[in-house]
């Protein structure tokens, strides 16, 4: 019985590996033409060093 469980699962197991590799990649699609400058850059954030205490944008403003 534990050999028919692991020959069920051992298939199974390669029909998904063989399904994943053979599957197209969403990559190599063509992009929208609609996409914008603005949606195709990544945003950045600025994130504090753990030993600098975090300053809100009230007091960014005011040290400005």
């Amino acid at each position: 019985m534990l050999d028919l469980r692991l020959a069920t699962t051992s298939l199974a197991m390669l029909i998904a590996l063989l399904s994943v590799a053979l599957a197209d990649p969403v990559k190599d699609q063509a992009r929208p033409a609609a996409q914008g400058t603005a949606e195709a850059r990544p945003i950045r954030v600025i994130l504090p060093a753990p030993w600098e205490p975090a300053t809100t944008q009230a007091d960014a403003r005011s040290s400005k």
